[in-house]
């Protein structure tokens, strides 16, 4: 592992594996210009982990979830690049192979995105949420596992997180890499298919996909604005959920219409959205009636 640095903010950079010298040089220049643009407020130093291969990276991030006791499950996996400050720290991390098989454009998008996470959610805070009295009451009564009221509440973060970040970048001029990159994430995959079919029969499992897709969602939502692209995010939105019955879809959809409300303090919209959640899926959507005889808990 090689430790190196560079401008403007100060990069950290750390190699795990073969990571060729003009790979390394490309993914400098592209978070270096991107904070130039977008301006790091009083963001002094980040850490970009390079690595070879994307299980050399999952297997990492699996084991720093351990070495901190950090138990929210694995939803990183399918992407290319991704960001956390567990240490306090901004960092990011970038899997060379999976980001090779990604579009140019749908990379140079991924980078932005991470980039604006470390400007925006760069310290251990944004990790830190309130649970909900609500589910906090459920968990109490067998209702809901600890596992997944964690869960829940870390998707409804990252999804928040997420359309702040593409807000942002938005603001500063950032539309056709980020309609790439949404676009890219958007298409269903086979995988998201079959999580489906195994969680549709269970209550809880079934709003976790929902929520997972919520942050989808959220993250290509400030792109719905644009003249251009707008009508096309909008029909890839609807596509990405094209694989669940429509009473399910809808309601999904609407929910977005809470990001309007969104200021700029995250965990202030964080509270909101998971209130929104709580209100459509858990009592408004009838899935429970809170007697502790709930099908699936989990």
């Amino acid at each position: 592992m090689n430790k190196e640095e560079c401008r403007t903010v100060r990069i950290v950079v750390h190699r795990f594996g073969d990571v060729k010298e003009s790979f390394l040089g490309d993914v400098l220049k592209i978070l270096d210009d991107c904070y130039s643009c977008v301006g790091a407020r009083d963001l002094e130093i980040v850490d970009l982990c390079l690595f070879d291969r994307s299980t050399s990276m999952n297997a990492f991030i699996s084991e720093e979830k351990r070495k901190f006791g950090i138990s929210t499950s694995a939803f990183e996996a399918s992407f290319f690049a991704v960001h956390d400050a567990w240490q306090g720290t901004p960092r990011i991390m970038v899997a060379h192979d999976k980001m090779l098989t990604a579009p140019k454009l749908v990379a140079i998008g991924g980078l932005h995105h991470e980039v604006a996470h470390t400007i925006l959610h760069g310290s251990l805070e944004y990790y830190l949420f309130p649970t909900p009295r609500l589910l906090v009451k459920l968990e109490n009564e067998g209702i809901f596992s600890t596992q997944f009221v964690r869960d829940i509440l870390y998707l409804a973060s990252l999804a928040v997180k997420d359309f702040e970040v593409t807000r942002l970048l938005y603001r500063n001029g950032y539309v056709e890499d980020q309609v790439a990159y949404n676009t890219y994430f958007l298409e269903p995959s086979e995988e998201e298919h079959e999580t489906w079919r195994l969680a549709e029969k269970n209550k809880t499992a079934r709003l976790l996909v929902l929520v997972s897709l919520l942050k989808t969602a959220c993250c290509a939502e400030p792109l719905l604005r644009d003249e251009r692209h707008g009508k096309e995010i909008a029909q890839m939105m609807a596509r990405s959920m094209n694989y669940l019955p429509v009473e399910l879809s809808a309601p999904i959809l609407g929910m977005l219409k809470v990001t309007s409300k969104f200021g700029e303090k995250t965990h202030e919209n964080v509270n909101l959205f998971m209130n929104r959640i709580i209100d459509e899926f858990i009592i408004e959507g009838g899935w429970f009636d809170f007697k502790g005889n709930q099908e699936g808990s989990i």
